[in-house]
């Protein structure tokens, strides 16, 4: 889920809290608070854990959804950045730049030689896996779908699922087949 990690930071500074003492307070990981403040995304739990030791709602400690989306490089630097993050939420335009970032590049990496195509690859393959695997979730689809990339027409499909627009259901913490 996303969360406002400024609003954590100017709450926790007001009160002259260390991130040590505001994980010992809400009983959560130090590196769990570490990450809260460094990216905008934090478990259902978390948020409520932090909400709890602040003593305001769970809906001021998120951010206000944006109906506009960010520049496509604010998207793909997101993504970026987020490399290592499989649980939040991504939406299509999100996806979309990274996915039209990540063809490109291999394509310029391809005519320059095969050998920067195969590096440029696997450098990028965790940060695509992580915003398809954000984007089926948002789509209220299976995460398992990616192992259809693996299968020469089966990645069509999961390129048909990862078009589809968001759910409305709550966010989902494990997926299931």
């Amino acid at each position: 889920m996303n969360i406002n990690s400024d609003k954590v930071k100017q709450l926790r500074a007001e009160r002259g809290w260390s991130q040590e003492q505001l994980s010992e307070l809400c009983g959560l990981n130090l590196r769990t608070i570490q990450r809260v403040e460094a990216r905008d995304s934090a478990s259902p739990e978390t948020i409520k854990a932090l909400a709890a030791v602040f003593a305001v709602s769970v809906d001021s400690l998120q951010h206000p959804v944006a109906n506009t989306p960010r520049s496509a490089a604010a998207s793909v630097l997101s993504t970026l950045k987020n490399f290592d993050d499989f649980q939040s939420h991504s939406g299509r335009y999100e996806f979309w730049w990274f996915f039209v970032f990540f063809v490109l590049l291999l394509a310029l990496a391809e005519t320059l030689h095969l050998m920067l195509a195969s590096v440029v690859a696997i450098i990028l393959l965790v940060p695509f896996l992580a915003v398809s695997t954000r984007r089926l979730r948002d789509a209220g689809q299976s995460i398992w779908w990616q192992w259809l990339y693996l299968v020469p027409i089966g990645g069509l499909l999961v390129l048909y699922f990862l078009a589809m627009p968001s759910s409305e259901r709550a966010p989902c913490t494990r997926s299931t087949l």
